[in-house]
């Protein structure tokens, strides 16, 4: 009989010691959870090795006094209050995110186990507890304080758990439950049996249900920042989505994720990332929040959470107002946010994703902090165009259905053609002409432009080679580079490939950047732009007048033309200050050797205005729409000759 306990409770050591080591060895253990979850498995470590200690006693394998006994029973009740109380922060914490909450908070939940620890300690004198007589061991008038409060802490974490499991991924929830069936096993058994060595043991199997969950939860965890991945958004989504209780879910993108990954050090910037998901869990203080990879975080909010979207945005802000540390340098980071009101039913299981995917094309739209867009701002008409058109562009890249365009510029001092914007049409056999103003942005969110952008070089190098613009009366080509482009590192090589492929004259075709483009690292542009100049090309900046370029902005930057956009240029007629402004630019822009070009030109009162303002070039409609390629060689060749 003495073996059997003493090798039932070293039995159970050695499966906690297994477990210690499986956590600190196979399981990453950097979430916080996971430290309570640590603190758990050594207090019950310590608890057997009391256990041991009593048995010992009890069969009087070892001598001992009062005093040892008296030591032993508050160890034992000791850490036992720790386990419940550590096993409630334990879900607390998994679930709530309750180690973000207030001081006052944390103390509050803390102060019963403070309080009852207290009347441990004292109770060898005040009997409160317990106390030993005659080498006995007795319980005190307030020992049901301490049943009691273990149970309270075990219930409450429990129940909670339960109320939340829907939030968890399903192999958690799952587990609560099972771990509420085991709670009701161990509380019945002993109530039964008095057995604490039984009653115990139930308590590791739970603690044991916990490791092997925490151990499959790592497949749906996102290593970098410890929050749960994209496969647990989707088991949740196809699971709950459309049922009642669900409130929204949060779409997050870091506008600056794709230049941070392509231009700064990897490990810097997931360094970065994991900032953020504290920032997210912590100002959110929710456990479903989750990471899909490329800067992007989701949160589910149900309507029973504590979840305050104007406090949760707002301390977002606050954050972004200061800039970053990244590699020693401070960097400005700026967020979309898309929301997804999911309570009315217009969004369920079988268009979630693509209002997922809508929210998650959109186009940027302003420079704020944190840019706010919400799902009844579109419906489903748009989402349904939004991925025909996705569909149109990979039909268009696969089958070459894509085509340049060319639209002359006009010299305002000879009449003749001079130059020609090249630009991408899109005729799709399915939906027939579609806008770059539609695919252009789209193809940006999805990372086609840097496919559609490669056919637009190859393209223009072509047309140049294979036509003698300078016997044509031409001087170059000018050919778009979105803001994507302009940030590709490897934007130079690609360039000089293009020479060499085509043995041409660089000084043949000028490059547009877009004042946009002058939105992101600006220091790196202007050496990107530098190292391009230095191959020969000469660059324009396009769309004048529609940003917050200055002029001394404008001069910081290798650029031969300045193209004013049509909207100043149509302002310039109809309003008196508006012709004054555009009047004082081509006087500026001459003054600092720039030449000019009127883009929007739609009528011969128009071009003579700009001629007598001294416009050095303009481009409209008046003389032609942007034509296919054989289109506009006999139209160059008709005006030139």
């Amino acid at each position: 009989m003495i073996n059997m306990k003493i090798a039932y409770n070293l039995l159970i050591l050695s499966i906690l010691v297994v477990c210690i080591w499986f956590v600190y060895v196979s399981v990453d253990s950097k979430a916080y959870y996971r430290k309570i979850y640590r603190g758990i498995l050594w207090a019950a470590v310590l608890m057997y090795l009391n256990r041991l200690l009593a048995v010992s006693m009890e069969q009087d394998l070892i001598s001992y006094g009062e005093w040892m006994l008296a030591a032993e029973r508050l160890v034992h009740y000791f850490l036992t209050l720790a386990i419940y109380t550590l096993y409630a922060y334990f879900i607390f914490c998994l679930v709530g995110q309750f180690h973000y909450y207030s001081r006052k908070r944390k103390i509050a939940f803390w102060s019963v186990n403070l309080a009852v620890n207290v009347l441990l300690i004292t109770s060898p004198w005040t009997h409160a507890i317990f106390y030993v007589e005659d080498g006995v061991a007795y319980h005190g008038k307030l020992f049901f304080i301490l049943i009691l409060t273990r149970g309270i802490y075990a219930l409450l974490a429990t129940v909670y758990a339960l109320m939340k499991r829907k939030l968890m991924i399903k192999i958690f929830g799952q587990s609560i439950i099972l771990l509420a069936v085991f709670a009701v096993i161990q509380v019945t058994q002993f109530l039964i049996c008095h057995d604490e060595t039984m009653y115990y043991s139930t308590l590791i199997v739970n603690i044991i249900i916990f490791l092997l969950t925490i151990t499959m939860v790592e497949f749906y965890k996102d290593s970098t920042t410890e929050l749960l991945n994209k496969k647990a958004f989707r088991q949740f989504i196809d699971r709950e989505i459309g049922k009642p209780g669900n409130e929204a879910v949060y779409l997050i993108k870091l506008k600056n994720y794709e230049y941070l990954r392509d231009n700064c050090y990897e490990p810097s910037v997931m360094v970065l990332v994991r900032q953020l998901a504290e920032y997210m869990k912590e100002y959110s203080m929710l456990s479903s929040i989750y990471y899909f990879e490329d800067g992007k975080f989701g949160i589910v909010v149900r309507q029973k959470d504590r979840f305050d979207e104007n406090t949760f945005l707002d301390r977002l802000k606050e954050r972004f107002c200061v800039p970053f540390e990244l590699n020693g340098a401070s960097i400005n980071l700026t967020l979309f946010v898309a929301v997804l009101d999911v309570r009315n039913g217009k969004i369920n299981k079988d268009n979630f994703y693509r209002y997922f995917a809508v929210c998650d094309g959109l186009k940027y739209r302003s420079n704020e902090l944190i840019e706010v867009v919400r799902s009844d701002s579109f419906g489903i008409d748009e989402l349904q165009r939004y991925r025909n058109i996705e569909d149109a562009i990979e039909r268009a890249l696969a089958e070459h259905e894509f085509e340049m365009y060319y639209q002359p510029i006009i010299s305002t001092q000879t009449g003749r053609v001079v130059s020609a914007e090249a630009l991408i049409r899109l005729t799709d056999r399915l939906m027939g002409f579609v806008s770059p103003e539609e695919f252009i942005p789209i193809s940006e969110n999805n990372g086609k432009i840097l496919e559609i952008s490669e056919y637009v070089i190859d393209s223009v190098f072509r047309f140049v080679k294979e036509n003698d613009i300078a016997a044509m009366g031409m001087e170059f080509v000018e050919m778009n580079l979105s803001a994507m482009q302009c940030m590709d590192k490897n934007l130079t090589e690609k360039l000089q490939y293009y020479i060499h492929k085509y043995d041409i004259d660089p000084r043949r075709i000028n490059l547009e950047i877009t004042e946009t483009a002058t939105n992101f690292d600006e220091h790196r542009l202007k050496e990107q732009l530098l190292d391009i100049k230095k191959l020969g090309f000469t660059f324009s900046l396009d769309d004048y007048g529609t940003g917050y370029s200055n002029l001394v902005r404008v001069l910081e930057y290798p650029v031969d033309v300045i193209k004013l956009d049509k909207s100043i240029v149509w302002a310039a007629f109809t309003d008196r200050d508006s012709f004054v402004t555009i009047k004082n630019l081509i006087s500026m822009f001459h003054d600092v050797r720039r030449k000019l070009v009127a883009e929007g030109v739609e009528n011969e009162e128009q071009m003579i205005t700009l001629k007598e303002l001294g416009c050095d070039y303009v481009q409209g409609y008046y003389y032609s729409r942007p034509v296919p390629k054989t289109a506009f060689i006999e139209y160059t060749k008709s005006i030139n000759n």
